[in-house]
Protein backbone atom coordinates (compact mmCIF):
# COMPACT_ATOMS: atom_id res chain seq x y z
CA UNK A 1 0.00 0.00 0.00
CA UNK A 2 1.37 3.16 -1.04
CA UNK A 3 2.18 5.85 1.86
CA UNK A 4 -0.80 8.40 2.56
CA UNK A 5 -0.09 12.06 4.25
CA UNK A 6 -1.97 13.45 7.30
CA UNK A 7 -3.46 16.31 5.23
CA UNK A 8 -4.74 13.81 2.58
CA UNK A 9 -6.32 11.71 5.31
CA UNK A 10 -9.41 14.02 5.43
CA UNK A 11 -11.28 12.55 2.00
CA UNK A 12 -10.02 8.80 3.07
CA UNK A 13 -12.78 8.14 5.54
CA UNK A 14 -13.75 4.26 5.32
CA UNK A 15 -10.37 3.29 4.02
CA UNK A 16 -7.07 1.74 5.22
CA UNK A 17 -4.40 3.87 4.87
CA UNK A 18 -0.59 3.42 5.47
CA UNK A 19 1.12 6.28 7.47
CA UNK A 20 4.42 7.45 7.95
CA UNK A 21 5.88 10.40 10.77
CA UNK A 22 6.72 11.07 13.79
CA UNK A 23 4.93 10.32 17.43
CA UNK A 24 4.13 13.56 18.78
CA UNK A 25 2.15 12.49 22.13
CA UNK A 26 1.17 9.66 23.60
CA UNK A 27 -1.34 9.11 26.05
CA UNK A 28 -2.10 5.70 27.69
CA UNK A 29 -5.45 4.72 29.01
CA UNK A 30 -4.89 0.62 30.15
CA UNK A 31 -4.77 -1.41 27.07
CA UNK A 32 -5.92 1.75 24.80
CA UNK A 33 -3.46 4.09 23.48
CA UNK A 34 -3.54 7.25 21.55
CA UNK A 35 -0.72 8.36 19.64
CA UNK A 36 -0.55 12.20 17.86
CA UNK A 37 1.10 11.46 14.71
CA UNK A 38 3.01 13.81 12.90
CA UNK A 39 4.40 14.19 9.56
CA UNK A 40 5.19 17.15 7.08
CA UNK A 41 1.53 18.31 6.03
CA UNK A 42 0.43 17.98 9.60
CA UNK A 43 -1.43 15.77 13.02
CA UNK A 44 -3.61 12.99 13.40
CA UNK A 45 -5.01 11.43 16.22
CA UNK A 46 -4.43 7.65 15.88
CA UNK A 47 -6.03 4.78 18.23
CA UNK A 48 -5.23 1.60 18.94
CA UNK A 49 -5.15 -1.59 21.37
CA UNK A 50 -2.21 -3.68 22.76
CA UNK A 51 0.21 -1.58 21.01
CA UNK A 52 4.06 -1.83 21.41
CA UNK A 53 6.07 0.95 23.33
CA UNK A 54 6.86 4.16 21.76
CA UNK A 55 7.86 7.33 22.74
CA UNK A 56 7.43 11.08 21.76
CA UNK A 57 9.83 11.69 18.51
CA UNK A 58 9.57 7.75 17.39
CA UNK A 59 9.65 7.72 13.86
CA UNK A 60 6.88 4.75 13.17
CA UNK A 61 4.75 3.20 10.09
CA UNK A 62 1.06 3.05 11.30
CA UNK A 63 -1.36 1.07 9.38
CA UNK A 64 -5.30 1.35 10.08
CA UNK A 65 -8.99 2.86 8.68
CA UNK A 66 -9.82 6.27 8.72
CA UNK A 67 -13.07 6.76 10.62
CA UNK A 68 -14.97 9.46 12.38
CA UNK A 69 -14.42 10.68 15.41
CA UNK A 70 -17.42 10.74 18.09
CA UNK A 71 -19.38 14.15 18.07
CA UNK A 72 -17.66 15.14 21.63
CA UNK A 73 -14.42 14.17 20.85
CA UNK A 74 -13.88 16.47 17.69
CA UNK A 75 -10.76 18.69 17.68
CA UNK A 76 -11.70 22.03 16.20
CA UNK A 77 -8.16 23.61 16.28
CA UNK A 78 -6.64 20.51 14.15
CA UNK A 79 -7.87 20.13 9.85
CA UNK A 80 -7.65 16.62 11.18
CA UNK A 81 -10.00 17.01 14.10
CA UNK A 82 -13.28 15.43 13.25
CA UNK A 83 -11.21 11.59 12.25
CA UNK A 84 -9.07 9.68 13.57
CA UNK A 85 -6.98 6.94 12.67
CA UNK A 86 -7.49 2.97 13.80
CA UNK A 87 -4.75 1.32 14.05
CA UNK A 88 -4.31 -1.99 12.83
CA UNK A 89 -0.35 -2.61 12.92
CA UNK A 90 2.60 -0.42 14.16
CA UNK A 91 6.36 -0.68 12.75
CA UNK A 92 9.15 1.13 14.60
CA UNK A 93 11.65 3.17 11.92
CA UNK A 94 13.60 4.59 14.74
CA UNK A 95 13.48 5.38 18.30
CA UNK A 96 14.41 8.14 20.45
CA UNK A 97 16.32 9.27 23.48
CA UNK A 98 14.25 10.78 26.53
CA UNK A 99 13.30 14.38 25.64
CA UNK A 100 14.93 16.89 27.86
CA UNK A 101 11.50 18.98 27.84
CA UNK A 102 8.16 18.67 27.04
CA UNK A 103 7.84 19.25 23.19
CA UNK A 104 3.76 18.36 23.20
CA UNK A 105 3.05 22.37 24.12
CA UNK A 106 1.84 24.51 21.27
CA UNK A 107 4.75 27.31 22.84
CA UNK A 108 7.91 25.42 24.29
CA UNK A 109 8.06 28.11 26.57
CA UNK A 110 12.19 27.94 26.47
CA UNK A 111 14.51 31.13 26.90
CA UNK A 112 16.48 31.94 23.18
CA UNK A 113 19.95 30.02 24.62
CA UNK A 114 17.96 27.03 25.45
CA UNK A 115 15.36 26.73 22.19
CA UNK A 116 18.32 27.39 19.96
CA UNK A 117 20.54 24.86 21.44
CA UNK A 118 18.26 22.35 21.40
CA UNK A 119 17.76 23.39 17.50
CA UNK A 120 17.76 19.87 15.89
CA UNK A 121 15.11 18.94 18.42
CA UNK A 122 12.91 22.16 18.99
CA UNK A 123 12.54 22.43 14.90
CA UNK A 124 10.20 19.61 15.28
CA UNK A 125 7.55 22.04 17.89
CA UNK A 126 4.86 23.00 15.27
CA UNK A 127 4.87 26.68 16.11
CA UNK A 128 8.41 26.64 15.26
CA UNK A 129 8.21 24.82 11.93
CA UNK A 130 5.83 27.18 10.83
CA UNK A 131 8.27 29.85 10.47
CA UNK A 132 10.07 28.48 8.69
CA UNK A 133 7.18 27.37 6.40
CA UNK A 134 6.12 31.21 6.54
CA UNK A 135 9.36 32.19 5.59
CA UNK A 136 9.18 29.82 2.52
CA UNK A 137 6.18 31.36 1.48
CA UNK A 138 7.81 35.01 1.70
CA UNK A 139 10.90 33.89 -0.55
CA UNK A 140 8.76 31.89 -3.37
CA UNK A 141 6.64 35.12 -3.12
CA UNK A 142 9.79 37.45 -3.58
CA UNK A 143 10.51 35.14 -6.44
CA UNK A 144 7.15 35.75 -7.92
CA UNK A 145 7.21 39.63 -7.41
CA UNK A 146 10.52 39.39 -8.83
CA UNK A 147 9.68 37.51 -12.08
CA UNK A 148 6.91 39.58 -12.69
CA UNK A 149 8.83 42.83 -12.98
CA UNK A 150 10.76 40.20 -15.77
CA UNK A 151 13.98 40.03 -13.37
CA UNK A 152 16.54 36.94 -14.13
CA UNK A 153 17.37 34.98 -11.68
CA UNK A 154 20.92 34.49 -11.35
CA UNK A 155 23.60 33.21 -8.74
CA UNK A 156 26.47 34.89 -7.43
CA UNK A 157 29.67 33.97 -5.47
CA UNK A 158 30.02 35.17 -1.64
CA UNK A 159 33.82 35.15 -1.60
CA UNK A 160 34.76 38.46 -2.95
CA UNK A 161 38.42 39.97 -3.78
CA UNK A 162 37.46 43.50 -1.67
CA UNK A 163 35.10 44.35 0.62
CA UNK A 164 31.47 45.12 -0.81
CA UNK A 165 30.79 48.56 0.65
CA UNK A 166 34.70 49.48 2.00
CA UNK A 167 33.90 48.96 5.45
CA UNK A 168 35.86 47.20 8.17
CA UNK A 169 32.52 44.90 9.11
CA UNK A 170 33.85 41.73 7.11
CA UNK A 171 34.90 38.19 7.78
CA UNK A 172 38.92 38.10 6.34
CA UNK A 173 39.17 34.74 4.97
CA UNK A 174 42.47 32.98 3.87
CA UNK A 175 42.44 32.48 0.40
CA UNK A 176 44.71 29.88 -0.62
CA UNK A 177 47.50 32.16 1.07
CA UNK A 178 45.67 35.65 -0.43
CA UNK A 179 43.26 37.77 1.42
CA UNK A 180 39.78 37.46 -0.03
CA UNK A 181 36.25 38.59 1.92
CA UNK A 182 33.16 37.28 2.85
CA UNK A 183 30.76 39.09 0.73
CA UNK A 184 28.72 42.23 2.68
CA UNK A 185 26.61 42.06 0.24
CA UNK A 186 26.24 40.60 -3.86
CA UNK A 187 26.14 44.34 -4.55
CA UNK A 188 28.46 44.28 -7.03
CA UNK A 189 27.86 41.48 -8.74
CA UNK A 190 24.51 42.18 -9.21
CA UNK A 191 24.89 45.27 -10.77
CA UNK A 192 27.85 43.40 -13.44
CA UNK A 193 24.98 41.53 -14.19
CA UNK A 194 22.73 44.62 -15.04
CA UNK A 195 25.25 44.82 -17.64
CA UNK A 196 24.28 41.94 -19.49
CA UNK A 197 20.61 41.00 -18.77
CA UNK A 198 19.33 44.09 -17.60
CA UNK A 199 16.98 43.32 -14.99
CA UNK A 200 17.79 40.46 -12.29
CA UNK A 201 17.26 39.29 -9.33
CA UNK A 202 18.84 36.90 -6.69
CA UNK A 203 19.05 35.14 -3.58
CA UNK A 204 22.08 35.43 -1.60
CA UNK A 205 24.14 35.19 2.38
CA UNK A 206 25.75 37.97 3.46
CA UNK A 207 27.79 38.53 5.97
CA UNK A 208 28.37 41.44 8.62
CA UNK A 209 31.49 41.23 11.23
CA UNK A 210 29.40 43.84 12.91
CA UNK A 211 30.19 43.73 17.12
CA UNK A 212 26.17 43.77 17.67
CA UNK A 213 24.57 41.88 19.64
CA UNK A 214 20.97 43.20 19.27
CA UNK A 215 17.85 41.53 18.57
CA UNK A 216 17.43 42.78 14.75
CA UNK A 217 21.34 42.22 13.97
CA UNK A 218 22.90 38.70 12.78
CA UNK A 219 26.44 38.08 11.25
CA UNK A 220 24.94 35.64 8.51
CA UNK A 221 21.93 36.98 6.49
CA UNK A 222 19.72 35.79 3.31
CA UNK A 223 19.39 38.72 1.16
CA UNK A 224 16.82 38.77 -1.46
CA UNK A 225 17.73 41.85 -4.38
CA UNK A 226 16.32 43.13 -7.41
CA UNK A 227 18.48 45.53 -9.62
CA UNK A 228 16.50 47.04 -12.83
CA UNK A 229 18.79 48.78 -15.61
CA UNK A 230 17.35 51.17 -17.91
CA UNK A 231 15.33 53.39 -15.36
CA UNK A 232 13.87 56.60 -16.27
CA UNK A 233 14.09 57.87 -12.73
CA UNK A 234 14.61 57.44 -8.99
CA UNK A 235 10.46 57.49 -8.37
CA UNK A 236 10.58 54.54 -10.92
CA UNK A 237 12.60 52.82 -8.97
CA UNK A 238 10.72 53.63 -5.74
CA UNK A 239 7.46 51.75 -7.87
CA UNK A 240 8.96 48.78 -8.36
CA UNK A 241 10.69 48.52 -4.63
CA UNK A 242 7.38 48.87 -3.24
CA UNK A 243 5.53 46.48 -5.28
CA UNK A 244 8.12 43.55 -4.39
CA UNK A 245 7.89 44.48 -0.65
CA UNK A 246 4.10 44.81 -0.85
CA UNK A 247 3.22 41.51 -2.70
CA UNK A 248 5.71 39.71 -1.28
CA UNK A 249 4.86 40.16 2.36
CA UNK A 250 0.66 40.14 1.57
CA UNK A 251 1.58 37.48 -0.72
CA UNK A 252 2.84 35.49 2.15
CA UNK A 253 0.35 35.78 4.35
CA UNK A 254 -2.13 34.65 2.18
CA UNK A 255 -0.48 31.32 1.27
CA UNK A 256 -0.27 30.84 4.90
CA UNK A 257 -2.67 31.99 7.25
CA UNK A 258 -3.34 28.43 8.78
CA UNK A 259 -0.02 28.75 9.95
CA UNK A 260 -0.32 32.87 11.09
CA UNK A 261 -3.32 31.74 12.99
CA UNK A 262 -0.88 30.30 15.88
CA UNK A 263 1.03 33.23 16.15
CA UNK A 264 -2.08 35.74 15.95
CA UNK A 265 -0.98 38.13 13.73
CA UNK A 266 -2.75 40.73 11.52
CA UNK A 267 -2.82 40.39 7.65
CA UNK A 268 -0.17 43.40 6.45
CA UNK A 269 -2.67 46.71 6.12
CA UNK A 270 -2.16 48.72 3.04
CA UNK A 271 -5.09 50.65 1.75
CA UNK A 272 -3.83 52.48 -1.05
CA UNK A 273 -0.20 53.06 -2.43
CA UNK A 274 3.04 53.10 0.30
CA UNK A 275 3.49 56.47 1.90
CA UNK A 276 6.81 58.17 0.95
CA UNK A 277 9.00 60.53 2.78
CA UNK A 278 12.12 61.99 2.71
CA UNK A 279 14.10 61.61 5.67
CA UNK A 280 14.13 65.35 6.95
CA UNK A 281 10.41 64.71 6.18
CA UNK A 282 10.18 61.61 8.85
CA UNK A 283 12.13 63.78 10.95
CA UNK A 284 10.26 66.75 11.86
CA UNK A 285 7.07 64.31 12.24
CA UNK A 286 8.68 62.19 14.72
CA UNK A 287 9.90 65.80 16.51
CA UNK A 288 6.38 66.43 16.32
CA UNK A 289 5.01 63.82 17.39
CA UNK A 290 7.14 62.83 20.60
CA UNK A 291 9.59 65.78 21.23
CA UNK A 292 12.48 64.34 20.79
CA UNK A 293 15.14 66.46 18.53
CA UNK A 294 16.09 64.17 15.56
CA UNK A 295 16.33 66.43 12.64
CA UNK A 296 19.70 66.56 11.28
CA UNK A 297 20.61 62.71 12.14
CA UNK A 298 22.16 60.96 9.72
CA UNK A 299 19.84 57.62 9.98
CA UNK A 300 16.51 56.81 11.95
CA UNK A 301 17.24 55.26 15.06
CA UNK A 302 15.25 52.02 15.77
CA UNK A 303 12.73 54.36 17.97
CA UNK A 304 12.42 56.11 14.94
CA UNK A 305 11.55 53.51 12.76
CA UNK A 306 8.86 52.72 15.42
CA UNK A 307 7.63 55.87 15.37
CA UNK A 308 7.20 56.62 11.53
CA UNK A 309 6.00 53.72 11.38
CA UNK A 310 3.39 54.01 13.57
CA UNK A 311 2.29 57.91 12.20
CA UNK A 312 2.09 55.52 8.66
CA UNK A 313 -0.44 52.99 10.01
CA UNK A 314 -3.21 55.89 11.96
CA UNK A 315 -2.61 58.68 8.90
CA UNK A 316 -1.87 56.49 5.96
CA UNK A 317 -3.50 53.33 6.80
CA UNK A 318 -0.61 51.07 5.66
CA UNK A 319 1.59 48.89 7.33
CA UNK A 320 4.56 50.30 5.47
CA UNK A 321 6.85 53.24 4.47
CA UNK A 322 9.62 54.31 2.20
CA UNK A 323 11.94 57.00 4.07
CA UNK A 324 14.06 58.30 0.89
CA UNK A 325 17.28 60.99 0.40
CA UNK A 326 19.72 59.75 3.08
CA UNK A 327 23.37 61.90 3.65
CA UNK A 328 25.17 60.81 0.67
CA UNK A 329 28.29 60.10 2.99
CA UNK A 330 26.48 57.61 5.28
CA UNK A 331 25.29 55.41 2.12
CA UNK A 332 27.71 53.20 -0.03
CA UNK A 333 30.40 54.39 -2.29
CA UNK A 334 28.20 53.34 -5.77
CA UNK A 335 25.05 54.97 -4.29
CA UNK A 336 23.87 58.23 -6.49
CA UNK A 337 24.10 61.75 -4.90
CA UNK A 338 20.74 64.16 -5.94
CA UNK A 339 21.76 66.33 -8.51
CA UNK A 340 19.65 68.93 -6.58
CA UNK A 341 21.14 68.58 -3.36
CA UNK A 342 24.64 66.23 -3.37
CA UNK A 343 24.37 66.54 0.36
CA UNK A 344 21.86 63.68 -0.01
CA UNK A 345 21.47 60.96 -2.09
CA UNK A 346 18.75 58.90 -4.25
CA UNK A 347 18.29 56.32 -1.85
CA UNK A 348 15.83 55.06 0.61
CA UNK A 349 14.46 52.48 3.01
CA UNK A 350 11.37 50.33 3.12
CA UNK A 351 10.18 49.75 6.65
CA UNK A 352 7.48 47.71 8.19
CA UNK A 353 5.88 47.70 11.39
CA UNK A 354 8.79 49.93 12.93
CA UNK A 355 11.70 47.65 11.11
CA UNK A 356 13.88 48.45 8.09
CA UNK A 357 13.39 45.49 5.94
CA UNK A 358 14.66 46.84 2.41
CA UNK A 359 17.05 49.31 1.41
CA UNK A 360 18.04 50.10 -1.78
CA UNK A 361 19.50 53.28 -4.26
CA UNK A 362 19.96 54.45 -7.60
CA UNK A 363 23.59 53.91 -8.29
CA UNK A 364 26.32 55.70 -9.94
CA UNK A 365 26.18 54.38 -13.41
CA UNK A 366 29.37 56.72 -14.79
CA UNK A 367 33.03 55.00 -14.84
CA UNK A 368 34.53 58.34 -13.98
CA UNK A 369 32.07 59.33 -11.30
CA UNK A 370 32.78 55.99 -9.54
CA UNK A 371 35.79 56.07 -9.64
CA UNK A 372 35.98 59.34 -7.95
CA UNK A 373 33.55 58.18 -5.65
CA UNK A 374 35.70 54.94 -4.78
CA UNK A 375 39.04 57.41 -4.02
CA UNK A 376 36.60 59.98 -1.96
CA UNK A 377 36.19 56.99 0.51
CA UNK A 378 39.49 56.87 0.64
CA UNK A 379 39.61 53.23 -1.14
CA UNK A 380 41.64 52.06 -3.99
CA UNK A 381 40.26 51.73 -7.21
CA UNK A 382 42.53 48.55 -8.12
CA UNK A 383 40.47 46.58 -5.52
CA UNK A 384 37.25 47.02 -7.44
CA UNK A 385 39.13 46.67 -11.02
CA UNK A 386 36.19 43.19 -11.83
CA UNK A 387 33.39 45.47 -10.31
CA UNK A 388 34.61 48.81 -12.27
CA UNK A 389 35.45 46.86 -15.92
CA UNK A 390 31.44 46.77 -16.52
CA UNK A 391 30.94 50.51 -16.32
CA UNK A 392 33.30 50.70 -19.08
CA UNK A 393 30.82 49.50 -21.74
CA UNK A 394 27.76 51.52 -21.40
CA UNK A 395 26.38 50.90 -18.05
CA UNK A 396 22.43 52.30 -18.63
CA UNK A 397 21.24 54.34 -15.48
CA UNK A 398 19.97 51.85 -12.92
CA UNK A 399 19.19 50.84 -9.57
CA UNK A 400 18.05 48.29 -6.87
CA UNK A 401 17.03 46.85 -3.63
CA UNK A 402 17.81 43.99 -1.13
CA UNK A 403 15.49 42.58 1.45
CA UNK A 404 16.30 40.96 4.31
CA UNK A 405 14.72 37.17 4.49
CA UNK A 406 14.76 36.80 8.68
CA UNK A 407 13.68 40.34 9.28
CA UNK A 408 10.67 40.65 6.92
CA UNK A 409 10.14 37.26 8.84
CA UNK A 410 10.92 38.30 12.36
CA UNK A 411 8.45 41.82 11.61
CA UNK A 412 5.53 39.33 9.88
CA UNK A 413 5.38 36.91 12.71
CA UNK A 414 5.80 40.08 15.48
CA UNK A 415 8.86 37.63 16.60
CA UNK A 416 10.99 39.36 19.53
CA UNK A 417 14.68 38.52 18.27
CA UNK A 418 15.78 37.98 14.47
CA UNK A 419 17.58 34.93 15.75
CA UNK A 420 13.98 32.97 16.35
CA UNK A 421 13.41 33.89 12.53
CA UNK A 422 17.08 32.10 11.28
CA UNK A 423 17.15 28.25 11.09
CA UNK A 424 20.68 28.15 12.36
CA UNK A 425 21.54 31.94 13.57
CA UNK A 426 25.22 32.80 13.47
CA UNK A 427 26.13 35.73 15.62
CA UNK A 428 29.09 37.41 17.78
CA UNK A 429 27.76 34.46 20.23
CA UNK A 430 27.00 31.68 17.94
CA UNK A 431 27.89 29.53 15.47
CA UNK A 432 25.59 25.98 15.84
CA UNK A 433 26.98 26.19 19.85
CA UNK A 434 27.51 28.97 22.18
CA UNK A 435 30.68 29.99 21.54
CA UNK A 436 31.93 30.58 25.10
CA UNK A 437 31.19 26.85 25.54
CA UNK A 438 34.39 26.23 23.02
CA UNK A 439 37.44 26.20 24.95
CA UNK A 440 40.05 28.15 22.77
CA UNK A 441 42.80 25.90 22.65
CA UNK A 442 44.06 27.73 19.34
CA UNK A 443 44.14 31.17 21.28
CA UNK A 444 48.41 30.35 21.52
CA UNK A 445 48.16 29.40 17.88
CA UNK A 446 46.43 32.59 16.24
CA UNK A 447 48.88 34.69 18.12
CA UNK A 448 51.55 33.23 16.34
CA UNK A 449 49.94 32.76 13.58
CA UNK A 450 49.21 36.93 13.35
CA UNK A 451 53.08 37.15 13.43
CA UNK A 452 53.64 34.38 10.64
CA UNK A 453 51.04 36.28 8.65
CA UNK A 454 52.38 39.66 8.49
CA UNK A 455 56.30 37.62 7.61
CA UNK A 456 54.36 35.61 4.92
CA UNK A 457 52.73 39.36 3.48
CA UNK A 458 56.06 40.85 3.42
CA UNK A 459 58.04 38.31 2.05
CA UNK A 460 55.49 37.74 -0.90
CA UNK A 461 55.62 41.33 -1.78
CA UNK A 462 59.58 41.40 -1.93
CA UNK A 463 59.48 44.25 1.45
CA UNK A 464 62.15 44.21 3.61
CA UNK A 465 61.96 44.21 6.99
CA UNK A 466 63.60 43.38 10.48
CA UNK A 467 61.68 40.90 13.01
CA UNK A 468 62.77 40.72 16.61
CA UNK A 469 62.32 37.64 18.95
CA UNK A 470 62.98 39.83 22.81
CA UNK A 471 61.67 39.27 26.11
CA UNK A 472 57.75 40.53 26.09
CA UNK A 473 56.95 44.19 26.44
CA UNK A 474 54.35 45.96 27.84
CA UNK A 475 54.93 49.57 27.24
CA UNK A 476 55.83 51.55 24.00
CA UNK A 477 58.48 52.30 26.44
CA UNK A 478 59.77 49.12 27.10
CA UNK A 479 59.53 48.14 23.20
CA UNK A 480 61.67 50.65 21.79
CA UNK A 481 64.23 50.12 24.45
CA UNK A 482 64.87 46.44 23.61
CA UNK A 483 64.47 47.42 19.59
CA UNK A 484 66.70 50.03 20.02
CA UNK A 485 64.70 52.50 18.05
CA UNK A 486 63.17 56.14 19.15
CA UNK A 487 60.06 55.54 20.79
CA UNK A 488 58.37 58.30 17.86
CA UNK A 489 59.12 55.38 15.50
CA UNK A 490 56.77 52.37 17.24
CA UNK A 491 53.72 52.27 15.47
CA UNK A 492 51.09 52.06 18.17
CA UNK A 493 47.64 50.39 16.87
CA UNK A 494 44.64 51.51 18.91
CA UNK A 495 41.47 49.49 18.37
CA UNK A 496 38.70 51.88 18.56
CA UNK A 497 34.73 51.63 18.33
CA UNK A 498 33.17 53.84 15.57
CA UNK A 499 29.40 53.50 16.06
CA UNK A 500 28.59 50.11 15.15
CA UNK A 501 32.21 49.06 13.84
CA UNK A 502 35.61 48.53 15.20
CA UNK A 503 38.64 50.33 13.19
CA UNK A 504 41.85 50.30 13.64
CA UNK A 505 44.10 53.22 14.21
CA UNK A 506 47.75 54.30 13.85
CA UNK A 507 49.85 56.56 15.10
CA UNK A 508 53.14 57.10 16.80
CA UNK A 509 53.88 55.59 20.15
CA UNK A 510 54.82 59.03 21.97
CA UNK A 511 51.50 60.68 21.10
CA UNK A 512 48.72 60.18 21.97
CA UNK A 513 45.13 59.95 19.91
CA UNK A 514 43.03 63.05 19.22
CA UNK A 515 39.88 60.83 19.30
CA UNK A 516 37.67 64.06 19.18
CA UNK A 517 39.38 65.36 15.66
CA UNK A 518 38.96 61.72 14.31
CA UNK A 519 35.06 62.13 15.25
CA UNK A 520 34.73 65.25 13.43
CA UNK A 521 36.96 64.52 10.55
CA UNK A 522 35.00 60.95 9.79
CA UNK A 523 31.70 62.04 11.11
CA UNK A 524 31.25 59.74 13.35
CA UNK A 525 27.90 59.74 15.71
CA UNK A 526 30.27 58.09 18.78
CA UNK A 527 33.93 57.23 18.78
CA UNK A 528 35.44 55.50 21.41
CA UNK A 529 38.11 53.12 22.68
CA UNK A 530 37.24 49.80 22.93
CA UNK A 531 37.92 48.04 26.08
CA UNK A 532 40.44 45.29 26.66
CA UNK A 533 37.37 42.51 26.37
CA UNK A 534 35.84 43.50 22.96
CA UNK A 535 40.02 44.28 21.52
CA UNK A 536 40.43 40.11 22.79
CA UNK A 537 36.93 38.96 21.25
CA UNK A 538 37.57 40.91 18.13
CA UNK A 539 41.18 40.45 17.20
CA UNK A 540 42.05 37.49 19.33
CA UNK A 541 44.92 39.19 20.73
CA UNK A 542 46.06 41.44 23.82
CA UNK A 543 45.88 45.03 23.64
CA UNK A 544 49.92 46.07 23.29
CA UNK A 545 50.87 44.18 21.09
CA UNK A 546 48.28 44.67 18.06
CA UNK A 547 50.01 45.14 14.65
CA UNK A 548 49.18 48.13 12.32
CA UNK A 549 47.61 45.58 9.94
CA UNK A 550 44.09 45.84 10.11
CA UNK A 551 43.57 44.34 7.12
CA UNK A 552 44.99 41.04 8.77
CA UNK A 553 42.33 41.42 11.63
CA UNK A 554 39.27 42.45 9.54
CA UNK A 555 39.65 45.89 10.68
CA UNK A 556 39.39 49.34 8.71
CA UNK A 557 43.17 51.37 9.14
CA UNK A 558 43.44 54.92 9.98
CA UNK A 559 46.94 56.23 9.96
CA UNK A 560 47.84 59.56 11.83
CA UNK A 561 49.53 61.40 9.51
CA UNK A 562 52.41 62.25 12.13
CA UNK A 563 53.75 58.82 11.57
CA UNK A 564 54.90 60.12 8.35
CA UNK A 565 58.03 62.05 9.80
CA UNK A 566 59.79 58.15 10.51
CA UNK A 567 61.32 56.72 7.65
CA UNK A 568 61.11 53.32 9.52
CA UNK A 569 58.73 52.61 11.70
CA UNK A 570 58.31 49.50 14.28
CA UNK A 571 55.54 47.46 16.16
CA UNK A 572 54.85 44.99 18.11
CA UNK A 573 53.87 41.65 15.61
CA UNK A 574 50.50 40.05 17.72
CA UNK A 575 52.49 39.01 20.38
CA UNK A 576 54.70 40.74 23.31
CA UNK A 577 57.64 39.18 22.23
CA UNK A 578 57.63 39.59 18.54
CA UNK A 579 58.64 42.70 16.83
CA UNK A 580 59.11 44.01 13.22
CA UNK A 581 60.66 47.13 11.48
CA UNK A 582 59.78 48.32 7.88
CA UNK A 583 60.25 51.12 5.89
CA UNK A 584 56.99 53.36 6.55
CA UNK A 585 56.52 54.14 2.76
CA UNK A 586 56.43 49.95 2.14
CA UNK A 587 54.10 49.81 5.09
CA UNK A 588 51.85 52.05 3.14
CA UNK A 589 51.93 50.05 -0.10
CA UNK A 590 51.39 47.13 1.96
CA UNK A 591 48.40 48.14 4.18
CA UNK A 592 46.58 50.88 1.90
CA UNK A 593 45.17 52.71 4.83
CA UNK A 594 43.30 55.84 5.41
CA UNK A 595 45.79 58.59 6.32
CA UNK A 596 44.03 61.33 8.29
CA UNK A 597 45.87 64.63 8.86
CA UNK A 598 46.02 65.30 12.32
CA UNK A 599 48.19 68.50 12.75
Amino acid sequence: MQRTLVNETVNKVGESVVLKGWVSTVRDHGKISFIDLRDRTGIIQCVGQNLEKVNPEYSVELIGKIVKRPEKLINKDLETGEIELQIESLKVLSTSVELPFDMGKSDLDLTLPVLLDHRPLTLKNRKQSAIFKIQSAVADSFREAAKNLDCKEVFVPTISASSTEGGSEVFRVDYYGFNAYLTQSPQLYKQIAVGAFERVFLFSHAYRAEPSVTTRHLSEVVQMDCEIGFIENFEELLDYSEFVGTNMIIGAYEKTEEEMKLFNVEKPMLTNKVPRLKLTEAQEIIEKRTGRKVLGEKDLAPDDEIEICKWAREEKQSDFVTITHFPTKKRAFYTMPDPENKEFSLSFDLLFRGLEICSGSQRINKYDDLVSAIKDRGMDPKDFETYLYCFKYGMPPEGGFSFGLERITMKLLELKNVREASLFPRDMERVDVRLSTIKNEAEDISKKDVYENILRLLDKRNIKYKNYEHVPVFTSEEAAKVRNTNIHQGAKALILQADKEFIMLVLPADLKADLEKLQKTKEYKKLAMASKESVKAKTGLEVGCIPPFGSLLGLKTVVDSRLSENKEIAFNAGRHDRSIKMNYEDYLHTENPEVVNFI
